[in-house]
């Protein structure tokens, strides 16, 4: 068993070497960010999983690759969670709202909608409406910003620990989705005010509510 468990990590990052190195595989930075902590303290993280928690924002910023024959480089793809309990619960029931952007027609936009749907239909839940709409991602070493038109916004930054983090804090929550190349992200201002939902949100309460990543999909 000790060595199963010792060769498990190796395991691991060899299969994302070898999607990293796949020319078929998509690729692309990923974002995320909660409602919620994920890495806090016990009493926060007691007291935010019945009371908050429901909202998450996902963002893939597609470096390379094509799903369907629709070229995917270049698109941007943001998904707004909306659940009926605390996303990090499994099973929770709950609504999304996609917005596409990066493409001149439409093919590549319902591809890379369905491409969503079919990798993350569990985490996405049900997908109430796909929206294209001007998607402006910046990812810099030290910050990373998003804004979808005036309907979102987002800023994060590396996390720094353990000034970023409450005392006795744990990782309580890891990513929505499989990603490579995580970190925790302290968040500094998200928010959201669409319609689809009639619920909007926002907070400036800077806090380790996500991660600021990398995400492979192979063919």
């Amino acid at each position: 068993m000790r060595i199963i468990l010792w060769l498990a990590p190796a395991l691991l990052l060899l299969g994302l070497n070898a999607f990293a190195t796949d020319p078929l595989a998509i690729t692309g930075d990923y974002i995320e960010v909660r409602s919620s902590h994920v890495y806090t303290c016990g009493c926060l993280y007691s007291g935010e999983a019945v009371t908050v928690g429901r909202e998450a924002i996902l963002v893939w910023a597609v470096r390379q690759g094509e799903f369907r024959g629709a070229p995917l480089a270049g698109m941007r793809a943001v998904a707004v969670v909306y659940g009926d309990g605390h996303l990090g619960i499994r099973n929770t029931a709950r609504k999304s709202v996609l917005y596409i952007d990066g493409a001149d027609s439409p093919e590549p936009r319902q591809a890379l909608a369905a491409l969503l749907r079919e990798r993350y239909g569990e985490v996405l839940g049900d997908v109430i409406a796909v929206h294209t709409a001007p998607v402006s991602f910046d990812k810099q070493a030290q910050q990373v910003t998003l804004s979808v038109g005036e309907i979102s916004r987002v800023v994060m930054r590396p996390a720094r620990l353990p000034e970023d983090a409450h005392a006795g804090s744990s990782l309580w929550y890891d990513p929505l989705i499989p990603t490579s190349e995580s970190t925790l992200g302290t968040a500094e201002y998200a928010s959201f005010n669409g319609n689809d939902f009639k619920h909007k949100w926002w907070t400036s309460e800077t806090g380790i509510r996500g991660y600021i990543a990398s995400f492979v999909l192979s063919q």
